[in-house]
């Protein structure tokens, strides 16, 4: 097999395609092992006719050299009696392929090598060449929104080198783009068994085969809308059974106390009475509508779980192959995760979140994300497992401690939400919505008096309200933005900060000053902290 020499073209798709390289200026007749009888005086005179073409500086030159090399190969082939010989069909595909006659060249060839087995390398050589102009065409047509051209031009440059990975993995990068995960599918198959052979394919495959996993999600999210709201559907129906649970039990305590007065030989009042009927007759009513209700959403959420297993059913294993050929793909095994959250299905969620909350490749920035996506589907449990692998990797994440927040006070976990608020506060001291996490854990603690106060300090209390919007940090810099409000009843004096930088372990790696100008009540300010280092993984700041 020839060995291809690669470099780079631009194409108006948007990529750069590899392409073959060949000395198009100079002549050079088949060679060894491929034998070929060109003792004909029209195959040596067509021979000729394509040397001087090719050589020639002028185009003009060039195209009429390659136009009577055609002509007297038809002639010698058609007309004197050449059509068993392997030469004329030889160098009849040479000229096509210097006129980039794809179809015509690659019908030459191949009835050149059924004639002369031998000269396949050689055959190969020059198909490869025109298969890559062939692909740029492709490219080129597709990144003019030509698509049924771009893909004739797939088909040709696939027709004249087999061998070649590139092709067919750019074809399925192309047919993912456009919705046509079937087709991707398939080209992506045929990449995967040329890349056997040729390993320096390997970053096209592993972007050809997440395009296709990709091309298959889109796809699902695209053509079956319940998609995109099957997982309020089920939130919605487990929200109302527990509704009916707490309305059940409150209704069997009012029954159970009105019946152990009456077992007793006591009676009601007729105030008493009357109020225990309005809320038995209360309760009863809203029971049915909410069993109604919930029978509903039932019906429904099975039906879309169903429509979304099957749509997604494809991207998922798609995935799945994907995450086993490159067990370093963070991306693959998130969306495997979310994938399984839409579908509905707990067990291998639960798996899913254990998996990629030990993953070393999975960093902050797609489990806080993702668990809050979790989150917000009532998925509190793998929330929670993504959570606390986040707080693990950096225990100062402002966004994981957030979501810790929400968490842990949807699961009602009072303990876990006071040591969050704490931390939160200690942080950021004059943040209310830290203040606000300490009034819920209160009130899941049962504190109601410590629950008010901490409200109303979030509410009034802290007076300077500083929120931090934005953080970045990079190899040479680090930024903290955001604004500042007077939440006081009153004007501000200027408020000067500390802001301390922290590394992974929580320690100061730099820190700056910050001074905030007085303020009207209500007012805001900016506030923009820069440092032209890295290292920073976190941020605290401090009163002066």
């Amino acid at each position: 097999m020839p060995v291809r020499a690669r470099t780079l073209l631009a194409v108006g798709a948007g990529f750069l395609i590899p392409a073959s390289v060949a000395a198009q200026d100079v002549w050079v007749p088949h060679e060894p092992p491929c034998k070929l009888s060109t003792g004909h005086y029209l195959v040596r005179g067509a021979m000729l006719h394509l040397k001087l073409g090719i050589e020639s500086r002028f185009e003009d030159v060039r195209r009429d050299r390659m136009a009577l090399a055609h002509k007297v190969l038809h002639e010698a082939i058609l007309d004197r009696d050449q059509g068993e010989n392997a030469a004329p069909w030889y160098y009849l595909g040479r000229a096509y392929a210097a006129l980039k006659d794809f179809a015509g060249a690659d019908t030459a060839f191949r009835r050149a090598v059924a004639l002369a087995p031998d000269c396949a390398d050689d055959v190969s050589s020059h198909s490869a060449h025109l298969a890559a102009f062939a692909l740029n065409e492709a490219l080129r047509t597709w990144g003019t929104g030509a698509g049924d051209s771009a893909r004739q031009f797939f088909r040709k440059a696939r027709a004249l080198d087999t061998a070649d990975a590139e092709i067919p993995l750019y074809t399925s990068i192309m047919f993912a783009s456009t919705q046509e995960p079937d087709s991707a599918a398939v080209y992506l198959e045929q990449g995967i068994r040329a890349a056997v052979a040729d390993t320096a394919h390997g970053a096209r495959l592993r972007q050809a085969a997440m395009e296709v996993a990709r091309g298959y999600e889109s796809r699902a999210f695209q053509t079956v809308p319940a998609t995109l709201t099957v997982g309020q559907t089920r939130l919605a129906r487990d929200t109302t059974e527990r509704r009916i649970g707490r309305d059940s039990a409150l209704l069997a305590r009012i029954v159970t106390e009105v019946s152990g007065i009456r077992s007793g030989g006591g009676r009601l009042n007729p105030q008493a009475l009357a109020t225990f009927q309005r809320d038995s007759t209360l309760l009863e009513t809203r029971l049915a509508e909410a069993r109604r209700a919930r029978d509903s959403l039932a019906d429904r959420a099975a039906q879309d779980s169903a429509a979304v297993v099957a749509a997604l059913a494809p991207a998922l294993r798609s995935y799945q192959a994907y995450a086993e050929r490159y067990p370093d793909a963070a991306d693959a095994a998130v969306q495997q995760l979310r994938l399984a959250a839409t579908m509905g299905d707990r067990a291998a969620l639960d798996r899913l979140a254990d998996q990629v909350s030990r993953s070393p490749h999975v960093t902050n920035a797609s489990l806080v994300p993702t668990a809050m996506a979790l989150h917000g589907d009532g998925l509190y449990a793998p929330a929670a497992v993504l959570s606390e692998a986040a707080l693990a990797r950096n225990p100062n994440d402002h966004a994981a401690l957030a979501l810790a927040t929400y968490v842990y006070y949807a699961q009602s976990d009072a303990e876990r939400l006071r040591a969050i608020a704490e931390l939160r506060r200690a942080l950021a001291p004059l943040d209310d919505a830290a203040a606000r996490a300490t009034a819920w854990a209160w009130d899941l603690a049962g504190v109601p008096d410590s629950a008010a106060r901490w409200r109303a300090v979030a509410d009034t209390g802290l007076g300077w309200e500083v929120h931090v919007t934005q953080f970045q940090t990079t190899e040479h810099s680090t930024s903290a933005n955001g604004y500042v409000v007077n939440g006081a009843p009153r004007g501000l004096d200027p408020l000067s900060l500390m802001f301390e930088f922290l590394d992974a372990e929580g320690a100061v790696v730099f820190s700056m000053p910050v001074t905030i100008p007085a303020l009207e009540r209500g007012a805001r300010a900016p506030l923009a902290v820069r440092v032209d280092r890295g290292g920073a993984v976190s941020w605290r700041y401090r009163r002066e």
